[in-house]
């Protein structure tokens, strides 16, 4: 896929410029929360709820308590299902949400990706972390949907540390204010050598995500995948829905249709009876 390159500070200037001044956050567990174990004076083992901080939100712990939006919990399940859809066929590839991964780089503390894809998996787990030096591989592709309190993290921070861990695409799913005007694009991120290049989209305004073999866009405001042939891949609670709605048609005209067969059987017959009680008023 075509890309544009650019220098890390260009880098940083492009996508920082149209982030609008942080607001005062009053609410102390805006990000989330932890309980932290400890022994009071009397020996008693007691559990404080600590506030998350913004560096908290970067590199996580397993318990971490975050906070999400509606919207971002419903990407992350779309793509997710698309995901794990379209990579069904391999039974060493394994979807994670929300799993913390932890590098082989000493010098990278660990991540919690909201969507990642891993390939060559040995065996399937219940992980909380995925441990890159056990299990001998790491995430492919990684996919941040921003939020506006750590939005920064994903277009910077998260950049950088991505492209030092290894991983080989990295797209982040961003929906902002600019100026009081909503804003949503997709942006693409493809490692060659040591250095991420972002990736162009088509002529249709979207984004190749080589792993999974799936075009994405927004569609308005909705964020939507595509298959090889440009087919929509429907989101699967709204494919249900609109399953539901279907069968409620159908049932509905099959009713309508028995009331209007009964009906007409009714109005036949009164016609029958009134033909009959004129014949007996013509003979009498």
């Amino acid at each position: 896929m075509p890309f544009t390159r650019f220098a890390r500070g260009e880098q940083r200037a492009k996508r920082t410029k149209e982030v609008e001044p942080p607001v005062q956050i009053h609410d102390p567990y805006v990000y989330g929360w932890r309980y932290l174990k400890y022994t009071d004076d009397n020996g008693k083992i007691q559990y404080a709820q600590i506030p998350l901080t913004i560096e908290d939100v970067l590199h996580p712990l397993e318990d971490d308590q975050r906070m999400h939006a509606y919207e971002h919990e419903n990407i992350c399940r779309y793509l997710g299902n698309v995901f794990q859809k379209q990579t069904s066929a391999d039974p060493h590839a394994v979807v994670l949400l929300d799993v913390r991964t932890a590098w082989d780089n000493q010098k990278l503390k660990p991540h919690t990706p909201d969507v990642s894809v891993v390939f060559k998996v040995k065996q399937l787990k219940n992980w909380t972390t995925f441990y890159e030096g056990d299990e001998g591989t790491r995430p492919q592709l990684i996919v941040e949907i921003t939020s506006p309190e750590t939005r920064h993290l994903d277009l910077d921070d998260k950049v950088r540390q991505y492209a030092q861990a290894g991983v080989e695409y990295y797209f982040i799913i961003d929906h902002y204010k600019w100026r009081g005007q909503e804003h949503r694009r997709v942006l693409g991120y493809h490692l060659v050598g040591n250095t991420y290049q972002e990736l162009k989209a088509n002529e249709r305004g979207e984004l190749w995500l080589e792993p999974v073999r799936v075009w994405l866009a927004w569609t308005e405001d909705k964020l939507v995948c595509y298959d090889e042939t440009g087919q929509a891949i429907l989101d699967y609670a709204a494919e249900a829905k609109a399953r539901v709605e279907e069968a409620r048609a159908r049932v509905e005209a099959e009713r309508r249709a028995e009331v209007e067969a009964e009906a007409r059987l009714a109005v036949e017959a009164k016609l029958r009876q009134l033909e009959e009680e004129l014949r007996l008023l013509r003979k009498n």
